[in-house]
């Protein structure tokens, strides 16, 4: 059993002063997008530290977490206090990781970092020609693992930690798992979103149109489970509820990257869609919307009818063997769609459905 934590909600109830924990949160997404994407993973928000990403095999055991506490500074982290009083409670995460019952791996580990935008200075406290030893961790030297330190440096981090934890001797092995990093995050709230809208490009480029939107998307994912309080103030990794998963992520990045691809194909191709479907002069702009909005749906559960629509298309998928012309193709599976199938859809929404249909049926048949 988990037990009552009076800070478990303490992100929550001050959820405006957090914007720092979710822009660090998805700059690390996009940092390890590359390496995670075929992966299971979730990632929770105000989770016994600020955030964590919890790696699950297929069955849904946890193999690693990467537990974060993020902090933003406008001046350089001195050795002292506020330091050792940090490095204590991410040993206390190590622990409450370790004893959470949900299912993991016997191989499972864990890794406690502590992440910052500003440089962090570390030394052994002694003065005097060749006597003192020190280390920054900066753009530089971006992380440091407490155990990779100097040992003279990392000896004095690790007495001041002790006498913080005073007997508890199993905390204090947990600062082997702890490491430190410099984050490359700007200090104001909106220059911090510019980076990472251009953190987002550098990974997705042209596959989408609108990086800002892509971002305020999903940053609006980790805002709803923010804003989700932790159950009788006692936190859970097994809490559903403050999860964002591997699959929604994709799915938010899937819609973002085919949204624009549909809207640059629309661009192209619409002569002849409308010529096709005779689409009037007068409804094109609501078809481009209906279109458009078509790709969110699909994904909607929801939304039956779309996914009545989506469902038909790629039921028929083998009617792309038998014509030469796309269009032709669209324009049968819209009569035979009306033929066969009762929709509560005005006839502009289904012709400009079944179009988006075709589109995402058509991409996973060419990947």
């Amino acid at each position: 059993m988990s037990s009552p934590n009076k800070a478990a909600n303490a992100g929550v109830h001050g959820s405006s002063g957090f914007e720092f924990q979710k822009h660090c949160a998805l700059y690390i997404l996009f940092d390890k997008y590359k390496d995670i994407k075929d992966r299971k993973y979730f990632i929770c928000l105000e989770h016994h530290d600020d955030f964590l990403i919890c790696y699950q095999t297929n069955d849904e055991l946890v193999s690693s977490i990467d537990a974060y506490q993020a902090k933003k500074s406008s001046g350089e982290w001195k050795q002292g206090t506020e330091i050792y009083e940090i490095l204590k409670k991410m040993t206390e995460v190590g622990i409450t990781l370790k004893n959470d019952n949900i299912q993991k791996l016997d191989s499972y580990t864990h890794n406690l970092e502590f992440v910052t935008n500003n440089s962090i200075s570390l030394n052994n406290n002694k003065r005097g020609k060749g006597k003192r030893k020190s280390t920054i961790i900066n753009e530089t030297t971006s992380r440091l693992r407490l155990m990779d330190l100097n040992e003279e440096i990392g000896s004095l981090i690790k007495s001041e930690v002790q006498k913080l934890l005073g007997q508890n001797s199993e905390a204090l092995m947990e600062l082997d798992n702890v490491s430190m990093a410099y984050i490359d995050l700007p200090k104001k709230y909106k220059q911090q979103k510019d980076y990472l809208v251009g953190h987002f490009n550098r990974i997705f480029g042209k596959t989408v149109s609108d990086h800002r939107a892509a971002v305020e998307a999903l940053l609006l994912l980790f805002r709803d489970v923010e804003n989700t309080l932790n159950s009788g103030n006692i936190v859970k990794i097994m809490d559903e509820s403050k999860r964002v998963s591997s699959e929604k992520i994709d799915n938010a990045i899937n819609i973002i990257t085919t949204k624009n691809m549909a809207f640059d194909l629309w661009r192209a191709e619409e002569k002849e869609v409308c010529n096709k479907l005779r689409i009037v002069i007068s409804e094109k702009r609501r078809f481009e919307s209906d279109f458009i909005n078509s790709i969110d749906r699909f994904k909607d559960k929801e939304q039956v009818e779309h996914q009545n629509i989506f469902s038909f298309v790629k039921d028929n998928k083998n009617s792309l063997n038998d014509f030469i012309d796309e269009f032709d193709c669209i324009q049968f599976l819209y009569e035979e769609f009306s033929k066969h199938v009762n929709s509560q859809l005005p006839t502009l929404s289904i012709k400009a459905a079944i179009y988006a249909a075709y589109i995402e049926v058509r991409a996973e048949l060419w990947e």
